[in-house]
């Protein structure tokens, strides 16, 4: 299987080059919207073809800025790809304008970006420039792995800093993990990760944190003043390091569960919609909600468990807290949407809302029809606290724990 990830490095840009990167990604914005501009053929239907879109456009792009050719392709592939997402979209009853590229952003390919150990030289529209990474220890450890390549990258200025950003994909292939061993794993926001052996991971912490840092923001933001902006941008970058420091820390706790009880899969939801699904009236959660970065956790998750041959799969999420575990009587009555507590109307059992959610996404990816679920889990079995059950119910307690694990038979099956 191949691990992918992104490992994000701040630039130390010469002064007199800081201009060429903003002239070039100001252009490779321009090229894409001129592509999205004319990505039409005669019938109006937007050309999702990369080969047709080239010799439409391509040569126009030349004339029109100062790119060199491979930023050119690059600048009209990404808009094709906006395109393609943008007819799925549609084709699914989602109304959804054509897309329009503002963030200063440029996408590099080999051809573009040469990476050395500890700096790299990216094509520009006034030739190469030169630039020396700013790595902390966990970027050094990826770039330092000789069995990542480095494909490509894209290239941000985060304006609020100052900073240029070069944002690295990586990949390596791994044996794949052998076993049909499942943890389900449910994401949330009072618990920030719950799984199916009946670890949780409270997010009281990083919650706390992001209350602090609004708090803050916004007694600065009152004053209004030059040198308040300057405190602000700084603040932003402390805040950003804050959760992604919480985030690995709980990705990297989650995987070493699930190596624990020797998995193969994590299963967890689909997120697209999560923010949508978990929204609320109380003003202070929906703050934290809108902020919260389920999607960055999952993606941690994803790569740093593909290191181990671990694969994470999502599950469609309809049902999973109203569920109960136990009988799988569904009723959105079951769960107390103030306290999150689980007590099933039909027979009775209760558990933490959280962790009967982490078991039914788990039994989900089991149950999934065949072509839909990975194939090696056709006797597939969710890992609890210390057993396991399988998609049919038939619950087998570990060798060295069967009496002490009664309350996770009897919460799986009765």
């Amino acid at each position: 299987m191949e691990v992918r990830g992104t490992v994000r490095v701040k630039l130390d840009v010469p002064e007199e080059k800081r201009d060429d990167l903003h002239r070039t990604i100001n252009q490779f914005n321009r090229a894409a919207n001129f592509t999205i501009q004319h990505g039409r053929d005669d019938d109006g239907d937007l050309i999702l073809s990369k080969s047709v879109i080239h010799d439409r456009v391509y040569h126009d792009l030349r004339d029109e800025t100062d790119l060199p050719a491979n930023l050119c392709i690059r600048a009209y592939s990404k808009a094709v790809e906006a395109m393609k997402s943008t007819v799925a979209d549609w084709k699914s009853g989602n109304s959804r304008p054509l897309p329009h590229f503002d963030e200063p952003s440029a996408v590099y390919d080999k051809r573009t970006l040469t990476i050395k150990d500890q700096s790299a030289t990216l094509s520009t529209v006034n030739g190469r420039v030169g630039v020396d990474f700013v790595l902390g220890k966990y970027q050094q450890s990826y770039l330092d792995d000789e069995d990542y390549e480095k494909r490509m990258g894209t290239l941000h200025y985060r304006e609020h800093e100052d900073a240029f950003y070069l944002h690295i994909v990586i990949q390596k292939k791994v044996e794949q993990r052998d076993g049909n061993r499942v943890m389900g794993v449910d994401l949330n926001l009072k618990n920030v990760a719950v799984t199916s052996t009946g670890e949780f991971f409270d997010g009281g912490e990083l919650l706390w944190g992001q209350n602090h840092y609004f708090r803050v923001r916004r007694s600065i933001q009152d004053k209004g003043t030059r040198s308040a902006k300057q405190v602000l941008a700084r603040l932003s970058g402390r805040e950003n390091r804050f959760v992604l420091d919480r985030l690995h820390t709980i990705s990297r706790r989650l995987v070493e569960e699930a190596r624990s009880h020797d998995c193969s899969y994590i299963a967890v939801e689909n997120l697209t919609h999560i923010r949508d699904q978990m929204w609320i009236e109380d003003n202070q959660t929906r703050r934290q909600m809108h902020r919260w970065a389920f999607r960055e956790l999952q993606e941690m998750v994803a790569y740093k468990a593909a290191e181990h041959g671990i694969r994470v799969e999502e599950i469609p999420p309809a049902f999973t807290s109203q569920t109960c575990s136990y009988c799988g009587h569904q009723s959105s009555t079951n769960r107390d949407d103030e306290t999150g507590w689980f007590e099933c109307n039909e027979c009775g059992r209760e558990y933490d809302g959280d962790y009967n959610a982490a078991k039914n996404i788990g039994k989900k990816l089991l149950t999934l029809p065949e072509g839909k679920r990975p194939s090696g889990l056709g006797n597939g079995h969710l890992t609890l606290k210390s057993g396991t059950v399988n998609g049919t119910g038939e619950y087998v307690p570990d060798d060295s724990s069967e009496s002490t694990d009664q309350e996770s038979h009897a919460q799986t099956h009765g």
